[in-house]
Formats: structure tokens, C-alpha cells, sequence
């Protein structure tokens, strides 16, 4: 065994959670980390899958239609790399928060290894119509699907099985008032109203809409409404990660909870719009679109101003510790997506420049629980040396190159979601943007592969720290 570092974070924020896991939840929450890294695995072996459909020579060989594969590899490798990895880490959170606020014994316990098999298999749905090749890729905004009857069974399976832990964490109302159980719970109901957005609209959908308009119009106003889970999510992860590294909260409790409680209102309205407006009107689309443009300005620039404060406090920062690079990447990524977003294009690959930065972000706070509170937990942290290390500088270097070129490229006209000739490239400075691009893309990558092998590195291990105590 590879010598191990002792745990060094304060005793009062993870000793709290530490001591409130029992064996049995401890495992569950083991099983929603290896479900979250797993599909980052799998997202990336479906991004190798999508470069050799288009490589001479090896689309050859490979079982699959090449053009027809491509779209469906591309909408499966959104799905794993965004949706089932991120609804994985609030499941992982929620079994945290669980116990932390029902001191090791939360309600409704029986609940949390179904809601792990469900979403587990739910996954598993997932890659079979992708892997067969059946149905037709529909690349609509925030859930992406394959028209097969199998696909959406997937997407209902893995959210009923998150569902699960989040209905426990919120089975205790009264006791929420740890400010990280607390953003955990804002986010799991966050994740509910979202389905039931889904739920709404398919029930307002009216009759003789083609397959890409009822796609479109069925995950819009719920996929607007999972991006306050994913920012609730994320500033409880900086907390967090403050709390694992400086010793401290950015914030006190009381204006961390105002913080988050913050995003409620906006969470609480989604399901009224589709009173308000018909689920295909312009109006519709359009108060979904505010409600993200109203709803998720202020808290993330409380947050950020109490860590930035923070760490400008802090005369030794501890670059060794996964924790505080998990923090600090992550809030330069997602600022910098930010100050994208008010500089958007009609058009343009400026859009994508502004939802790459700000999901690599969210990514990176979440790689920093992985490795800085998860892993711990589960007696299994990394020696903090080599890989640990080096993947968050690289994965938020090649976000922050990817998306700059990105953003310079639209400003120079270059199209969104367009490839080869289409993309219009006739000019040096549409050129270097996209090789910026493309370089920043490689390094982002490196980085991932570097933390999807950490993790399961140690997640599968036969043994832990806590089977040799």
C-alpha cells in the first residue's frame, strides 16, 4: 500500500460529517462516487468513440454507421458528462448531508440503495439504444436525447433513482440548518421542481410537433430550472472546499443560508410559467431565459466575494491540498464564464465560450469534493503528490484556453455548432482562435483523465483506511 497522508482538515466542519456515516451510508455514498466518476468514464470513452467514427480507416471497422453514430456517441457523451455525472455528486452530497443532519440515523433509510440501483441502471439504459444505434439524435438545449423509447426510460430511471436521497435529506425540515446541508437541500429541491417542469410540459405538449420541436420544448424550462441546482450545488461546494482547506466559511452562516435561499424564489416559479404561457410560445421560452439571467447573478458573486476575501486573508495557501485548487480553479473558470455570459452572440461560438467555462466551473468545484471531502471520507484520500495535484491547474488552464478561444472566435464571426469548411475560417485571427481552442481542449482533457483514473483508482480499492482502523 502507498503511503497515505494523514488527515489534516479542521476536526469541527469533517469531523462532524466523519462521525455521522455509518458503515451502511458510508457504502451507499461509495456507490454514488464510483456511479459520478463512472461517468465521466464513460463520457470519455464515447468522446474516443466519436474520433475514430470520424478517422479514416478506423470508421472502417467499427459497427456502427459512421455520420449516424457520431450524433448519437455526441448526445450520450453530453448526457454522461454533464447530466448523470453531476445528478451522481447530489446523490453522493445528499447521503452526506443525510447523515450529517440526522446524526447517522435520517428517515426514510430504505430509500437510499434503491435510489443508487435505480440511477445505476437508469445509466445503463442510457448506453444500450446509443451502443445499438437505434433511434435519432435530437441535439436539444440542456438534455440531449436519442428518440428511442429505451433513452427516455433512462433519463426517467436515473432521475427517480436521484429523487430517492434527495426526498430523505428532505424528510428532515427541521434540521437543515447546517449551511452545507442546507445548500444541498436547496439544491435537491431544486432537482424536484425540475422534474416536475418535465412533467408539465409533457403534459401541455400539444399534438403534431415533430420530434426536435417536442424535445426542445419539453426539457427547456426543466433544464433551465436544473442549472440553479447545479449553481446551489457548486457554491455549497465552495463552502465546502473553504471549510477543508482555510479552516473557515467564506461567509457566516446566516448570510450563506440568505445566499442560497436566494435562488428559492426563482426554483419556486419555474412550474408557474406553464400556467403563464403555452409551453411553445415565444413568452415561454422567454421567462425561463430571465429567470436564469434575474436568478443567478447575486449569489454566486456573494459567495465568490467571501472566498476571494478569504483567501487574500490567508498568508500560507495550501497548494497541496486537492481541496483549495478544486476552489481556486474553480471560481477563476467560472468568473471568467460569467463575464462571458454578458457577451454573447446571436449566433456565435461566443455562447458556448460562456457554458464551457462556467460548467468547467461547476466541474471543478465538484472534482474538489471528490478528491477533497468524498474520497476522505471514505477512508480512501490520495497521497497528495503527482496527478492530484497537477489535474486541476491543467484541467482549468485548458477550460480557461478552450473557451478564450471560443469567445474570440465568435467575436470574429465563427458560427456555433458548425465544423469544417462551415465554420467560415478565412481570416489568421479565426484560425489562431480556434487552434486556441482546440490546444486548450487537449490539456482540459488531460487534466479529466488525470482525475477520472484518481478516482477510481482509490474508489475501487479492496480496502480502506477505515477497514485498517
Amino acid at each position: 500500500m502507498e503511503p497515505r497522508e494523514p488527515l489534516d482538515y479542521p476536526t469541527p466542519f469533517y469531523g462532524a460529517f466523519a462521525r455521522a456515516l455509518t458503515p451502511s451510508l458510508r457504502a451507499e455514498m461509495r456507490g454514488w462516487a464510483l456511479l459520478a466518476a463512472g461517468a465521466l468514464a464513460v463520457a470519455g470513452l464515447l468522446a474516443l468513440l466519436l474520433a475514430a467514427s470520424r478517422t479514416p480507416g478506423l470508421q472502417d471497422i467499427l459497427p456502427w454507421d459512421g455520420g449516424s453514430f457520431f450524433r448519437k456517441a455526441l448526445v450520450t457523451h453530453v448526457v454522461f458528462a454533464v447530466l448523470v455525472w453531476y445528478l451522481a455528486m447530489l446523490g453522493a452530497l445528499s447521503v452526506a448531508a443525510a447523515a450529517r443532519a440526522a446524526e447517522g440515523r435520517p428517515r426514510m433509510q430504505a430509500l437510499g440503495p434503491p435510489g443508487l440501483a435505480l440511477a445505476a441502471f437508469g445509466a445503463l439504459l442510457l448506453l444500450i439504444p446509443t451502443l445499438a444505434d437505434w433511434g435519432e439524435a435530437s441535439l436539444n438545449n440542456y438534455v440531449p436525447v436519442l428518440t428511442h423509447p429505451l433513452y427516455y426510460a433512462g433519463l426517467a430511471v436515473l432521475a427517480a433513482g436521484v429523487a430517492l436521497p434527495v426526498l430523505r435529506l428532505l424528510a428532515h425540515p427541521r434540521r437543515l440548518g447546517d449551511p452545507a446541508v442546507f445548500g444541498v437541500a436547496v439544491a435537491g429541491l431544486a432537482f424536484l421542481t425540475a422534474l416536475l417542469c418535465f412533467a408539465l410540459a409533457a403534459l401541455l405538449m400539444p399534438a403534431g410537433l415533430d420530434a426536435a420541436n417536442v424535445n426542445e420544448r419539453l426539457f427547456w424550462g426543466g433544464g433551465h430550472v436544473l442549472q440553479f441546482a447545479n449553481t446551489a450545488l457548486m457554491l455549497t461546494g465552495w463552502m465546502m472546499l473553504c471549510q477543508l482547506s482555510l479552516g473557515d466559511p467564506p461567509l457566516s452562516d446566516r448570510l450563506f443560508r440568505a445566499a442560497i435561499l436566494a435562488l428559492a424564489p426563482f426554483i419556486l416559479a419555474a412550474p408557474l410559467f406553464y400556467g403563464l404561457h403555452d409551453v411553445t410560445s415565444r413568452e415561454h421560452r422567454e421567462a425561463f431565459t430571465d429567470l436564469l439571467r434575474f436568478g443567478l447573478v447575486l449569489p454566486p458573486l456573494a459567495v465568490a466575494a467571501g472566498v476571494a476575501v478569504l483567501i487574500a486573508k490567508t498568508k500560507r495557501p495550501p497548494w497541496r491540498s486537492p481541496a483549495f485548487l478544486g476552489l481556486v480553479c474553480s471560481l477563476a473558470v467560472f468568473g471568467v464564464g460569467g463575464v462571458f455570459g454578458y457577451f454573447l452572440g446571436v449566433s456565435d461560438t461566443r455562447t458556448p465560450s460562456h457554458y464551457h467555462a462556467v460548467i468547467g466551473g461547476v466541474n471543478l468545484a465538484f472534482m474538489g469534493l471528490m478528491l477533497g471531502f468524498l474520497l476522505p471520507l471514505l477512508g480512501r484520500a490520495p497521497p497528495r503528490r503527482g496527478m492530484v495535484r497537477l489535474q486541476f491547474p491543467l484541467y482549468g488552464a485548458g477550460q480557461l484556453l478552450f473557451a478564450l478561444g471560443l469567445f474570440i472566435a465568435g467575436a470574429a464571426g465563427v458560427p456555433r455548432k458548425t465544423a469544417g469548411a462551415e465554420q467560415g475560417l478565412d481570416s489568421l485571427d479565426k484560425v489562431a482562435a480556434m487552434a486556441l481552442t482546440g490546444v486548450g481542449g487537449l490539456i482540459a482533457v488531460a487534466g479529466g483523465v488525470m482525475f477520472i483514473w484518481v478516482s477510481l483508482r482509490w474508489l475501487l480499492k479492496r480496502r480502506s483506511a477505515l477497514d485498517d482502523d
